[in-house]
């Protein structure tokens, strides 16, 4: 039995890896991702020159902090040794670098979230296969293990603190040697992102909750410990922060404004009129962890003890993060990341309890209650699954620039839309032929502000032959357009057909395919497919939309009708 036991975390491993590194080159050489791209080139610019201080090891980039991109720059200098490579870093190189720190944060981040488990008496075999499915194929751990930014670092750094956290509360091991390790993963927090100060609550809850026979003075001497050595450990690991402080503090104040909405960015256009907390229910958490898994964490977070105290910490470590961020005008799901693990925990605990009640109650033959339970795991597990497909195939701008240049005549005039990380079509064939079509990248986003603009676009509009829809990014940011060609009655899509007259009348006229006809439409959605057959497709176009336009956006070809 041992043994089978030994074989089946094998595979569960293998499988915990594949999931997280499979792919991880998708997209490469182009830079999909914004994040991403801007840490890649600040990982290219790292140097030192010892004549001056303040430029040695300097990101010039302090939208995070530097331990990640120290972090990344480490791993290629150790391979560019171990290889004998004398060439300056690549850009490939520093994407594949910060995307591998993301994969191997996700893999340690099950690892944890197992010992979270086991904090909650969990540690039945039937349990432990549960929590290996439902952790492992989670949306959210493989699309963050692909990104080679922050998120997958954040997430394992959270569930670490929540760990140490709960272990403090529950009094299992030395509280010093806890309180110093959650201080430390505190401090490296911050050096990979300011906002991430937030995660010191936790600590400091579990010492005041601990602390009742202790003594008031103890209590405020290990307060300001993880305090100050918080804040020690935070400038070690990016001291950038402190050495070019007006760098940084410009950075942080733009961050600021972007986050509550004081300055309106083009990309936070999807966040008008929406209500907080709503919005996430809808857009963020659904897609994240899937909707089972997110209904479940629903009822999970309810119903399950409350007054438990290692409940009561994951309930707590969830809130704190969650309240303190929801509230934010930018609503991006990479916001919610931190607590995507924990809420993961409740929906397996929950599912704990629905196992051991059945069980104790079931009827059936035991091995036909055990085939309907994984069968129904299955179903909770089939978004990400899905997911994994995305990495697998060739990304989509891929699939739409071959069949641009295969079916789009020689010379064509095509008319498509600016701020894109990269635009179709892609060079991947030959530098010449991106030359033989003549694309104009409009600026849609100030359609409606400049007059212009808006003698360009009518000018256009008569002349060119195709018309390009790389992403979602603008019109369902700034239009109400669905498919039976009707439009929900809203405050908001009132809003925005009065603030966008000219993007909704542009867009209701392309897709009434009145002037233009759609050609083509490539898609990546989640898949299930076996032996070349669909069986299950995740669409997930709705979703908040940097879930899907990085990595898997849904292209659109029009073609101006004779």
């Amino acid at each position: 039995m041992k043994k089978i036991n030994r074989v089946i975390l094998i595979v569960f491993i293998a499988l915990l890896l594949y999931s997280r590194f499979a792919g991880l080159n998708w997209g490469l050489p182009y830079p999909m991702h914004p994040d991403e791209r801007n840490m890649a080139v600040a990982v290219q610019g790292l140097g030192c020159n010892v004549s001056n201080f303040r430029e040695c090891f300097n990101p010039h980039f302090y939208s995070y902090g530097q331990f990640p991109l120290y972090l990344a720059y480490l791993g290629i200098q150790i391979y560019h040794f171990l290889f004998n490579i004398k060439l300056a870093v690549t850009f490939e190189e520093a994407v594949l670098s910060l995307r591998i720190i993301s994969a191997t944060a996700s893999v340690i981040n099950a690892f944890f979230l197992f010992k979270i488990l086991q904090l909650f008496r969990s540690s039945i075999p039937i349990r432990y296969a549960i929590s290996f499915i439902v952790i492992i194929l989670s949306p959210f751990f493989i699309q963050f293990s692909h990104f080679g930014t922050t998120e997958s670092l954040l997430m394992l750094l959270y569930s670490i603190i929540t760990y140490l956290s709960i272990r403090l509360i529950l009094r299992k091991g030395d509280p010093n040697k806890i309180i110093f390790a959650g201080l430390f993963l505190c401090g490296l927090s911050i050096a990979v992102k300011m906002s991430s100060l937030i995660f010191i609550v936790m600590p400091l809850a579990a010492i005041i909750l601990s602390g009742k026979n202790i003594g008031r003075m103890i209590i405020i001497r290990r307060i300001l410990t993880v305090l100050l050595g918080s804040i020690f450990i935070a400038i070690i690991f990016s001291p950038h922060n402190l050495i070019n402080f007006n760098d940084f503090f410009g950075s942080l104040n733009y961050e600021l404004d972007v986050a509550t909405g004081k300055y309106p960015a083009f990309y936070t256009r999807q966040f008008i009129n929406t209500l907080p907390i709503y919005f996430q229910l809808e857009k963020v958490f659904p897609y994240a962890l899937g909707k089972l898994v997110f209904g479940f964490f629903l009822c999970g977070f309810l119903f399950l003890p409350q007054k438990e105290k290692s409940y009561f910490m994951l309930r707590l470590a969830i809130l704190v993060y969650f309240l303190s961020t929801a509230f934010l005008y930018a609503k991006w799901t990479r916001f919610m990341a931190p607590i995507f693990p924990l809420m993961l925990i409740i929906c397996i605990l929950l599912l704990f309890r629905i196992y051991d009640r059945l069980h104790k109650y079931n009827k059936f033959p035991s091995f036909l209650f055990n085939f309907a339970f994984y069968l129904f795991i299955l179903a909770l597990v089939a978004p990400g699954i899905g997911h994994l497909s995305i990495y697998l195939a060739p990304d989509v701008r891929f699939q739409a620039s071959k069949w641009i240049y295969k079916n789009i005549p020689d010379k064509s005039s095509i008319l498509s839309e600016t701020a894109n990380v990269v635009d179709i079509p892609l060079t991947d064939l030959t530098e010449q032929q991106q030359h033989l079509y003549q694309i104009i990248s409009f600026d849609f986003y100030n359609l409606d502000k400049e007059i212009y603009l808006q003698q360009e676009l009518s000018f256009y509009l008569s002349k060119v032959d195709y018309i390009f829809v790389p992403s979602r990014r603008i019109f369902k940011n700034t239009t109400c357009w669905v498919k039976d060609n009707l439009k929900k009655i809203d405050s908001r899509c009132v809003f925005l057909q009065k603030q966008y007259p000219q993007l909704n009348n542009y867009y209701n006229n392309l897709f009434s395919g009145k002037s233009y006809t759609k050609v083509a439409e490539f898609t990546s959605y989640p898949k299930i497919e076996f032996f070349g057959y669909k069986l299950f497709e995740f669409p997930d176009e709705n979703a908040e939309e940097t879930w899907t336009v990085f990595d898997h956006p849904v292209i659109r070809i029009y073609k101006k009708n004779p």
